[in-house]
């Protein structure tokens, strides 16, 4: 999704909302055994703060599936995350601004890329699978002596 700064000046308004569904170009996921569900849901408002220069906030949805990494049930995790950054052009610290245009793929690319757990699991206190017998311990007792 693009936003282009200069139409939002030319409009007359200094504050304009934006909804998107987004499907990424590049695997986004470290995880084993898990993939990003698409589309993506993005929603947010961007404000201009000067001529090229412009202020975005919203919340990137996304899910992810795959295996549990303690007991390998199939599990989909859905995670909302909130963003606000600046955009300015030639401002290493800050999203870039081309042409009077950003690209907000790059900021969703960055957040799911940054809120991504280091371990997948179907539930907080999943049990694992039992290193003796295999049996899943969320669904039976282990039965190993």
């Amino acid at each position: 999704m693009i936003i282009d700064l200069k139409k939002l000046r030319q409009s007359g308004k200094e504050q304009s909302g934006f909804h998107f569904e987004y499907t990424p170009e590049r695997d986004l996921v470290d995880i084993p055994q898990a993939e990003l569900k698409v589309p993506i849901t993005v929603t947010g408002t961007v404000t201009l703060t000067d001529t090229h220069s412009a202020y975005i906030e919203g919340e990137v949805n996304f899910s992810l599936l795959g295996e549990c990494t303690r007991c390998l049930s199939r599990t989909e995790q859905l995670f909302v995350e909130e963003f606000s950054e600046h955009a300015t052009p030639n401002d290493d610290e800050s999203y870039p601004v081309v042409n009077d245009k950003v690209d907000l793929s790059l900021i969703v690319d960055d957040i799911i890329l940054m809120n991504q757990p280091i371990s997948f699991l179907c539930k907080e206190d999943c049990k694992g699978i039992c290193a003796g017998c295999g049996v899943n311990l969320n669904n039976e007792e282990c039965k190993c002596k």
